[in-house]
């Protein structure tokens, strides 16, 4: 069992023991411990389909490096974590020394980039 599935199920016994038997504070307590069991659930699945559809994309996010580039349209990001779709390149005025460029649409300090997802 994986660490987040350890606790939740510990968030949820901790509020059905804290349920048995207390007054209207205790049951306000009890009802955030379980909303905030099940958002880390809905999180954690939510994490694992992203995991997925990175494997999908072929592994994920590859860093920008010179003997490494792309030569076709791939998905990029920027220090900030900003994305386009557009074709990698060195850029010796960047400070990470690539960017990419799609229909004149320009992204400096590109750092690293990957397959397009699947439709």
């Amino acid at each position: 069992m994986s660490m987040i599935s350890e606790q939740v199920k510990e968030l949820r016994a901790i509020a059905n023991n804290l349920s048995i038997g207390h007054n209207m504070p205790i049951s306000l307590a009890v009802e955030r411990f379980m909303q905030a069991a099940d958002t880390i659930e809905a999180l954690s699945a939510k994490l694992a389909d992203m995991e997925r559809s990175a494997e999908d994309c072929g592994g994920g996010w590859i860093k920008c490096d010179k003997d490494n580039l792309p030569d076709k349209e791939v998905l990029c990001c920027d220090q900030c974590g900003e994305m386009i779709l557009g074709y990698v390149s060195e850029d010796k005025t960047s400070d990470t020394g690539f960017c990419a460029e799609n229909d004149n649409v320009y992204m400096y300090n590109c750092v690293k980039w990957m397959e397009k997802p699947k439709p």
